[in-house]
């Protein structure tokens, strides 16, 4: 009997340490939630009724799942790195950015797209959210995400099923995955060639691309001038912020995708991640139309790396190259 005495003082002492973080709730429920929050690195708080899911590494906040009903779609913010800075524009959620009120639409980190069977998602219609989970993790936490993309009469038109995976990461570097999946499950869903969309951030302030900032591809070219609508499998988006040295975010689209995707990219600070695009972004002779047709479903992946410090193109590369091979998960 006595090899079960460590594990009985673990149990009986960890709580007890705990008791003066526990906030004010059933004892029995505070105390599983410090234990949950304890061992899992990756830690996400669930909040239907406010309608956000928070995200913690390591005791830090990473970022929130915003998703109330208030909301016309779901979208992440704010987002931060490592270092404690919010990489990703505050306005209009936030109030830190009063000169720059451009594109209110631009929303942190988000998804959206300008035509899906002659709806524009990006400006207008709604995407509307059905259910949301959460899991927490000791290497990785995630969010599920059931959404409908509805017209202007809130009528069906494609469901959604979204994934965030959020990784234990390194001091210096955060990243997580996103996936979408598109289910035909109303009729048939034509994605039009519309440069607006899909994945998509708007930069911190200072590092636009007007200011501070750079945009770089894949393909180590630099500047809106350079890299806007060229195919690649990857951008960077990254600048100094005074006082904190430099930040960045680099979006990855996984080898897996039907098509590499067109950039929609700008000086003032958007990047998006358009795999429809072909020829309004792009400027390919065809179309990048797609049709999805009924019962069909569609699924898209990318990985959002966020980081401070240095990062020369040659390590965004490595870091790219452990996503396409399915390593470097946590």
């Amino acid at each position: 009997m006595y090899r079960y005495t460590g594990l009985v003082m673990f149990v009986i002492i960890l709580p007890v340490i705990m008791l003066s973080e526990l906030p004010a709730r059933g004892v029995s429920e505070s105390l599983a939630a410090a234990f949950d929050a304890h061992v899992k690195n990756v830690h996400i708080v669930l909040d239907k009724e406010n309608g956000e899911a928070v995200v913690y590494l390591r005791g830090e906040h990473f970022t929130t799942y915003q998703f109330h009903e208030s909301l016309r779609i779901p979208f992440l913010w704010p987002v931060h790195a490592a270092s404690g800075i919010a990489v990703t524009r505050n306005w209009p959620m936030g109030t830190d950015d009063p000169e720059i009120t451009d594109h209110p639409h631009h929303q942190s980190l988000w998804t959206a797209f300008g035509d899906i069977n002659g709806y524009d998602h990006w400006h207008n219609e709604p995407v509307i959210t059905k259910d949301v989970h959460a899991v927490s993790g000791a290497s990785r936490g995630t969010i599920m995400a059931r959404n409908l993309w509805v017209d202007d009469r809130v009528n069906p038109l494609v469901d959604e099923i979204r994934e965030y995976i959020f990784y234990d990461t390194p001091d210096t570097v955060r990243y997580f995955d996103q996936s979408v999946t598109f289910r035909a499950s109303y009729g048939d869903v034509t994605f039009g060639d519309d440069k607006e969309g899909l994945f998509a951030f708007r930069i911190r302030t200072e590092i636009q691309g007007n200011r501070k900032g750079m945009l770089t591809n894949a393909y180590g070219k630099s500047g809106e001038r350079e890299v806007y609508g060229t195919p690649a499998p990857w951008m960077d988006y990254s600048g100094p912020v005074e006082g904190e040295g430099r930040h960045g975010i680099a979006l990855f689209s996984h080898p897996d995708n039907f098509r590499l995707p067109a950039w929609h990219v700008r000086d003032y600070g958007l990047a998006a991640c358009n795999f429809f695009a072909m020829k309004d972004v792009a400027g390919k002779d065809e179309e990048g139309t797609y049709v999805l047709r009924k019962g069909e479903e569609l699924t898209l992946r990318v990985r959002y790396l966020i980081y401070n410090g240095e990062m020369e193109h040659r390590q965004l590369q490595e870091q790219f190259d452990l996503y396409a091979r399915g390593e470097g998960g946590g």
